[in-house]
C-alpha cells in the first residue's frame, strides 16, 4: 500500500475513534449520589427519566437496602408496592433524604 493511502485510513480511524468516543461520554447518565439526593431532586429525577430508568434506580435502591438489611430475595410484587410507596412518602416529604425515606418505607415481606 502506498503511504498516502495508510497515513488517510490512520487519520480516518482517529476520527471515527474521537467522534464515537464523545458521543458515548454525552449519552452517559449522570451519576446520582443517593447519600445526598433529596426526595423532591429524586422526583424531579424520575419525572424527566424514562420507566426504564425508572425501574433501574428502584432496582439500586432496592439492592442497596437488601444489602443493609441482608435481604436476598428479590419480590417483584413488593419492589412495586416498594416503589410507590417511597413516591408517596417523598411527594409528602420532599426535603427528606432518599435513602432515609427508603429505609423508613422499607419492602414488605
Amino acid at each position: 500500500m502506498n503511504r498516502s493511502v495508510i497515513t488517510a485510513a490512520l487519520c480516518l480511524s482517529a476520527a471515527l475513534f474521537a467522534s464515537s468516543t464523545a458521543l458515548a461520554k454525552k449519552s452517559q447518565p449522570q451519576n446520582i449520589d443517593f447519600g445526598a439526593i433529596t426526595c423532591n431532586e429524586f422526583m424531579q429525577e424520575l419525572a424527566k427519566g424514562s420507566s426504564e430508568d425508572a425501574g433501574v434506580v428502584f432496582m439500586w435502591i432496592d439492592g442497596y437496602l437488601s444489602g443493609v438489611s441482608g435481604d436476598k430475595v428479590l419480590s417483584w410484587k413488593n419492589l412495586e408496592k416498594f416503589s410507590t410507596d417511597l413516591v408517596a412518602y417523598c411527594s409528602s416529604k420532599p426535603n427528606a433524604k432518599v435513602l432515609d425515606a427508603a429505609e423508613e418505607v422499607g419492602i414488605s415481606e
